[in-house]
């Protein structure tokens, strides 16, 4: 089964013999002020019964800052979380994401993942401070 979404293929965690998470990040690089997405696509390959698990994530910022989030998912389909980069939190850096997964009662981490927030603020200043006025 292909997954289709914008985002670029990060993590693939094996499960099981059975069972595996696909987990996308939607851009590497982004701008503080803009929305990111990960998206979660859970594959049972025995394709016999429908498999219900939860997932659980963290959003770790450069001030030790952490925001959290959870959702349901169920095999064979693409879910979704969005979240916008606010700047008054983080303008710049990396930002963390630590991805875990309920499935059958237990919790296990299935990615670590990160990505970058550039400034445009400061490469606008940037700029401006290199011009010279004749």
């Amino acid at each position: 089964m292909t997954i289709e979404s914008k985002g670029e293929l990060i993590e693939v965690s094996q499960i099981n013999s059975n069972l595996s998470l696909d987990v996308q990040l939607e851009k590497k690089n982004i701008n503080s002020g803009n929305k990111q997405t990960i998206g979660f696509f859970l594959q049972d390959t025995s394709n016999n019964k429908t498999i219900d698990a939860k997932i659980e994530g963290n959003i770790i910022y450069l001030s030790g800052m952490a925001e959290s989030f959870s959702i349901n998912i169920t095999n064979d389909q693409l879910y979704n979380y969005s979240w916008i980069i606010n700047p008054k939190i983080q303008f710049y850096g990396t930002i963390l994401l630590d991805i875990y997964m309920i499935y059958n009662g237990s919790k296990s981490n299935v990615a670590n993942l990160s990505f970058s927030v550039d400034d445009n603020n400061n490469k606008k200043n940037d700029r401006n401070k290199h011009k010279s006025y004749t």
